[in-house]
């Protein structure tokens, strides 16, 4: 976690990762001033691409006992002049004074709040409520290539896990397709009937194919992919949660944090447009999403 981090900043950065679809959100980003080349922090940055151009989104947030006041306003906008800013978003735990809002308006600054809890949606919340912990299973990964190449021989080489290939459904990278293995059901609960205890467990995954899988280049020798091996390192932890609710840009959130203090925990859910349920976690190995099969 970032040093300068704190609960609501975190809250935000999970509630806008869940929301941003497929743009990158990174919490205290740092972004260099074009004036004095020195690198400012900013609580949440969105990255996408629209139209070919990279748009830069920055967030700034705010947790005062009081609302927002123009002088903060003011601040955030005159540190975002030099930034490669082309988006300014405010957040405010305590909501904004009526100048503040009038003066981030005139500016073309948003400004967003957490609303009330009455846009709850209170049967995720009551199913959570009802479990009253909340089991967190970590998953790293990394993946061998077992290669034939045209003299014959067989040499097992790494993966990136940022490598495309080409799949029925476009191409995906190499992380796409491991997240897909495992978000399966069956999968999950294979893992977890393995879990002897709360200590980390070493697993092995084979894919293969009947005629192999991607050709590939490597040191000037031309192969086939014959067999992927995914070595996972999974931990299981479970943890009492205290619970909150509320809405987030209108789309209704339940939140949670850890009552045991394991990892500083916490983590924000939603409903998508589709009914499915998303959202992330952070802990002290950093943010990674969540989904209605993590639950």
């Amino acid at each position: 976690m970032p040093k300068r981090s704190n609960r609501f900043q975190r809250l935000v950065t999970m509630l806008t990762a869940t929301l941003a679809d497929k743009a990158k959100v990174t919490e205290s980003a740092m972004l260099e001033d074009k004036v004095t080349n020195d690198l400012r922090e900013v609580d949440v940055l969105v990255e996408l691409v629209a139209a070919t151009y990279p748009i830069s989104l920055s967030i700034e947030v705010i947790s005062w006992a009081r609302k927002a006041d123009v002088t903060w306003v003011e601040k955030m906008r005159a540190k975002h002049e030099n930034l490669s800013t082309n988006k300014l978003i405010l957040v405010s735990e305590s909501g904004f004074s009526d100048q503040a809002k009038k003066k981030a308006k005139f500016y073309e600054i948003d400004t967003l709040e957490i609303e009330e809890a009455c846009g709850t949606d209170w049967d995720l919340l009551a199913s959570l409520e009802s479990v009253g912990t909340f089991i967190v299973t970590s998953i790293n990964y990394s993946v061998q290539a077992v290669c034939k190449f045209e003299n014959g021989l067989l040499e097992q080489l790494p993966i990136s896990l940022t490598a495309s290939f080409p799949t029925n459904r476009g191409h995906l990278s190499m992380d796409e397709m491991v997240r897909e293995m495992l978000s399966n059901q069956e999968v999950i609960e294979s893992l977890r009937a393995n879990l002897k205890s709360e200590q980390e467990h070493d697993f092995w995954a084979q894919y293969t194919e009947k005629n192999g899988l991607w050709d590939i280049e490597h040191c000037g020798s031309i192969g086939k992919i014959q067999e992927l091996r995914i070595g996972l390192k999974v931990k299981e932890s479970c943890s009492p949660v205290k619970f909150a609710s509320g809405k987030f840009r209108s789309t209704p959130f339940v939140s949670g944090e850890s009552l045991s203090g394991i990892d500083n925990l916490q983590f924000a859910l939603a409903k998508t447009q589709n009914g499915s349920i998303e959202g992330y976690l952070i802990d002290n190995s950093g943010i990674r999403p969540l989904s209605g099969n993590s639950l």
